[in-house]
């Protein structure tokens, strides 16, 4: 399936989306540039630290290196994170379910549309990911271990080094696996503990030898910015302090054909936490709530727990198939907290009409298990598989289609020459998207505007007087991360510089949605 994806969605068809792609591309190039990177890695050229630990781009830089710097060599390790991430998941649930309900996790996860989209950017939400299930997987195989829990450790400190606190939901279900009434539990989970402690901490430890300077920065940034800061909302742009109900929408969402299984698998979980795995599971999909204590919020923070709904989804079907009856409670509970009523408190949900239908579908399935010489187990899976079925197509349909082609490699590619002999960490253009610019042309350049710092007449006069500043690029359309100028700037463009948009090469239609100025 993720080679499928690949051909429907290259990793090179879509330009770098701004913020994270273009910034992990860049500290890719900067750790390639300069050792002092390798511990203290800038988001800008060869620029201060940043707020990002170095294990993603440390892990994109090989890729940068071999095949320059291009969209598909900072999303390289995306697919097969993915592929990963639904292989394991499917395996973890089929260690309580049997092989067929793991296949069928696998499938429903990587046909997710919302799963198959958020995994083909670059973002370190994947590695994260694929390193916590990885992690998940040695430790179900013997909760007992203390050697597996050493190495499920390791895999919890890398996850954590990928995206610092968002590792809280997998190391919450690790816990979950390793905990029983016995003296040795504790034993186990104080290995497991340590362990990702140990590994976690790496980066200070490398910051305090290496780069001592930088130490009381990336201290804040571990304690203060990723965590602190995040739950309160400090210092971050309005966009970011979303609603508590955030997550929950979007992931009921997200895997809305098959929330009744959702639920049921629940149940079922629930009934059976005495068992590691369904323990587990459960814990896992619970870290939801937990990354909803967060004041600050981005839809791709979900990546992290959706392997566990989809895999409680496949529970679910199995539990039915092997003649469960589903409780009346818990299904009307799972309508109510998924119905689009509820959903106008913090986020929108899953829609009117596909909540309904979803609903009655699993009335009407609950009803019917209760016949008799009904094949309950038939239509549980016949549902799965239409299910499937829908997600297949709709990813098939969401991939093919481009979705962000403004044309910035091709711009920065012709205005590559003109900035040359400009050493990297020095500002020299002005564009919407930095971080992309920033990351094909390694050279470091400036927001016309942000939600922090939005664009204003008085800022023109600074920018008109540099003479560092060479390139211009402006957004007529107003559309993409970065601001753009007033008109009376604009004016100043064309009439003292000259523009070469006709030069820049045009898109795959003729397009050329960006204006480039120089002097």
């Amino acid at each position: 399936m993720g080679i499928v994806w690949l051909v429907l969605s290259p990793p090179s068809r879509n330009d770098l989306a701004g913020g994270d792609e273009g910034y992990y591309g860049t500290m890719a190039r900067n750790v390639l540039a300069s050792r002092a990177q390798l511990v203290s890695p800038s988001l800008s050229p060869l620029g201060p630290p940043g707020d990002k630990p170095p294990l993603y781009p440390l892990l994109i830089a090989p890729f940068v290196r071999a095949w320059g710097a291009v969209p598909a060599a900072a999303r390289a390790p995306s697919a097969p994170c993915a592929a990963l991430i639904a292989g394991g998941a499917g395996a973890l649930v089929g260690m309580a379910a049997g092989p067929w309900t793991a296949a069928f996790a696998t499938a429903l996860l990587a046909t997710l549309p919302w799963f198959a989209d958020a995994s083909r950017g670059a973002a370190a939400e994947l590695p994260l990911t694929a390193f916590a299930t990885l992690a998940l997987l040695v430790l179900a195989v013997e909760p007992r271990s203390r050697a597996r829990a050493a190495l499920a450790g390791v895999g919890l400190g890398l996850a954590f080094l990928c995206k610092l606190w968002l590792v809280a939901p997998a190391a919450l279900a690790a816990l979950a696996l390793v905990a029983r009434r016995d003296r040795g539990a504790l034993g186990v989970a104080t290995v497991l503990g340590g362990t990702a402690l140990g590994v976690g901490a790496l980066h200070l430890v490398a910051v305090a030898l290496l780069a001592p300077g930088a130490f009381s920065h990336w201290e804040y940034i571990y304690l203060g910015r990723s965590l602190v800061e995040r739950v309160r909302g400090e210092g971050y742009a309005d966009y970011w302090r979303q609603p508590p109900g955030m997550y929950w929408a979007l992931a009921t969402r997200a895997i809305g054909l098959v929330l009744p299984f959702v639920v049921v698998g629940a149940e079922n979980a629930w009934r059976r936490r005495a068992e590691p795995v369904p323990r587990a599971l459960l814990a896992w999909s619970a870290g939801l709530l937990l990354l909803s204590l967060f004041r600050v919020k981005a839809g791709g923070y979900a990546y992290v727990v959706m392997p566990a709904w989809a895999a409680l989804a496949a529970l679910g079907v199995d539990a039915i198939a092997r003649g469960v009856r589903p409780s009346i409670g818990p299904l009307v509970a799972g309508a109510v907290l998924t119905s689009p009523l509820v959903s106008r408190f913090g986020a929108q949900g899953l829609p009117a009409p596909a909540w309904a239908a979803v609903w009655v579908a699993a009335g009407a399935l609950v009803w019917l298990t209760r016949l008799p010489k009904v094949p309950a187990s038939r239509l549980a899976q016949s549902w799965a598989l239409l299910a499937l079925g829908l997600g297949a197509t709709r990813s098939a349909v969401r991939l093919s289609a481009a979705y962000h082609t403004p044309g910035y490699e091709r711009v920065a590619a012709a205005i590559a020459p003109r900035l040359s002999d400009v050493p990297p960490n020095q500002a020299c253009f002005v564009a919407p998207e930095v971080p992309t610019f920033s990351f094909h042309l390694f050279r470091t350049g400036r927001y016309w505007g942000t939600p922090i710092e939005p664009w204003s007449a008085d800022r023109a006069p600074a920018l008109r007087d540099d003479p560092r500043l060479r390139v211009f690029i402006v957004d007529p359309t107003r559309s993409f991360y970065g601001g753009w100028p007033d008109s009376a700037t604009v004016r100043w463009l064309e009439r003292e510089t000259r523009e070469v948009t006709a030069e820049m090469p045009p898109g795959p239609h003729g397009e050329r949605p960006l204006r480039v100025f120089v002097r």
